[in-house]
């Protein structure tokens, strides 16, 4: 690591020293991206704000607070429009409380309703990455992707494969119900058809 110190400039006093204050510089610590790495994009905004609407995959948020930006010239009838990827809605209910970063989204998307962006679950890499690809390997400054729909208090969303089914108690009474009626009615016409079966049998030989 090397220290730079920049040339001082000023004038010179009685004893021949100048009164500038020199500093140093870590060259080390300018931080050079590669080309061939990905920079979060901007975020538009950061706000908290409970779920009114889910239609397809659009959710409609009452603004409650901006943590970062403002939303006031999206809002369209007091409510603001972000999309999601189609299975990531299923984790966000009506009148839950979420932490949001969204970025813009495409214009004209949803006629002329400013909407923007955001996602409950982060894409793994897909294929291994680079390695798979025989590509050669970069080293990448660690971003914490900041396009995120958090709980209010800044927890991750539960995206657990059981998650929907816990949401919805008739849904998963259902999944575990049928399925042992269907097999306790199976049993019960096998028996019945094992005691006629055997009934005519015994009639035959009487």
């Amino acid at each position: 690591m090397s220290l730079v110190a920049p040339a001082a400039s000023g004038d010179a006093d009685e004893e021949g020293g100048t009164d500038a204050t020199e500093s140093l510089i870590i060259e080390s610590a300018v931080t050079t991206v590669p080309s061939s790495c990905i920079a979060p994009e901007p975020l538009r905004s950061v706000f908290v704000g409970s779920v009114s609407k889910v239609d397809a995959n659009f959710v409609l948020y009452n603004v409650e607070s901006e943590r970062f930006g403002t939303v006031a010239d999206l809002l369209r009838d007091g409510v603001l429009t972000v999309r999601y990827p189609i299975d990531d809605v299923k984790y966000l209910d009506v009148g839950e409380r979420f932490l949001v970063g969204a970025v813009a989204a495409p214009s004209g998307i949803r006629g002329d309703t400013p909407v923007l962006e955001s996602k409950v679950r982060v894409p793994p890499d897909m294929f291994g990455g680079d390695a798979v690809a025989a590509v050669q390997r970069v080293s990448c400054p660690d971003y914490e992707d900041p396009v995120r729909t958090l709980r209010a208090n800044g927890d991750p969303i539960d995206t657990g494969l059981l998650k929907p089914l816990l949401g919805d108690r008739s849904g998963l009474l259902g999944a575990l119900l049928l399925p042992l009626g269907a097999g306790l009615g199976l049993l019960f016409l096998l028996a019945a058809t094992r005691f006629l079966i055997t009934g005519a049998i015994r009639g035959m030989r009487k």
